[in-house]
């Protein structure tokens, strides 16, 4: 565990906000998120260093790449069909340019770039998971590296478009990646970031609870002043801010928040998988109707997170927050 500064102002005056626990392990250890008083950037403090943090992230993170599923075009990303969900992230890239060169750092397994390398852009990725990466390559037949940003060799001003969709959360030090960043983007080009949104109404309502957190994965919870304070110190102009749902995980987030509130006060449990082959008739109707149940009430959460989804994108208080900005010369 390592203690740090202010990733943005470098000051060292925080005020505590809450613990928050990482529910990916067992062992449920607790992290301290902080508040800097100086520019207000919220983030983990003290944090797993760079080598600590690779142990936390679960083995289902980059389940794709893991199960090495041969047909990617036919699967599903949280219950959405793999090119649906893939146009809907595509549309914030494709509404400032529809080809030229793209890198998509942290780009995971690739999915992404498989649907805009077959749109016609010429696409690179980097992922800090070999497994991932190996997977994008060999799969997909995509020029996807293993790496950080800061070790990569591409030429100044080789990209149109960079983008970082809920990764620069996760990074150990986002300032200096932004700089590098910039030396890599054309001067009319784009850089478009999306990360969850701290001042979001999910965020406040749930708190600790709230499945952005995602402790100790994510070491820093930017709000849109943060964020933009990041990216004009690193040389930044912000372009524009938009508040969308993340196609990929839509109203999960609600859900799973939701869950995890009534799971620290005993209401809800982990459910046991049920096997009906060898069972009695009367237990195989019970889980028949258990089924049933789960689905109705999954139904119904879908449809009042789903108003409330969009009713807080429209007043920007959105979960997912998106950010295009262009670097000043």
């Amino acid at each position: 565990m390592k203690h740090v500064n202010c990733n943005i102002c470098e000051a060292d005056k925080t005020k505590f906000c809450f613990t928050a626990k990482d529910r990916n392990s067992s062992e449920k250890i607790l992290f301290n998120l902080v508040k800097c008083t100086e520019c207000g950037l919220i983030y983990l403090n003290p944090r797993p260093d760079e080598e600590e943090i690779l142990k936390f992230y679960p083995p289902w993170y980059h389940a794709r790449a893991e199960n090495n599923v041969a047909e990617i075009e036919k699967s599903e990303i949280w219950g959405i069909p793999w090119r649906e969900a893939m146009a809907k992230k595509a549309e914030p890239i494709l509404k400032y340019k529809t080809n030229g060169r793209i890198l998509d750092i942290g780009c995971g397994d690739g999915s992404l770039l498989k649907y805009l390398k077959e749109k016609g852009w010429e696409a690179y990725g980097l992922d800090f998971q070999e497994a991932s990466a190996r997977y994008a390559r060999e799969n997909l037949k995509l020029n996807v590296s293993t790496g950080r940003v800061e070790e990569i060799a591409f030429p100044e001003e080789s990209f149109d478009i960079i983008i970082l969709f809920h990764v620069l959360e996760h990074l150990d030090d986002p300032s200096n990646v932004l700089k590098k960043v910039k030396t890599l983007l054309k001067k009319d080009g784009y850089l478009l970031i999306e990360v969850p949104n701290i001042e979001s109404f999910e965020s406040r309502l749930f708190r600790s609870k709230w499945v952005g957190i995602s402790a100790p994965l994510h070491l820093y919870h930017f709000s849109r002043k943060s964020l933009k304070s990041m990216l004009e110190k690193c040389g930044y102009e912000t372009i524009e801010v938009e508040f969308i749902p993340e196609q990929t995980k839509y109203v999960a987030g609600f859900s799973e928040s939701l869950r995890y509130m009534l799971s620290d006060v005993g209401l809800y449990h982990t459910r046991k998988k049920t096997v009906t082959s060898n069972e009695n008739k009367s237990n195989s109707n019970q889980n028949e109707l258990d089924i049933f149940r789960l689905n109705a009430v999954h139904f119904l959460e879908y449809k009042i997170f789903k108003c409330i989804s969009h009713a807080m994108d429209a007043m920007g208080m959105g979960s997912n927050l998106l950010i295009v900005s262009q670097k000043i010369e």
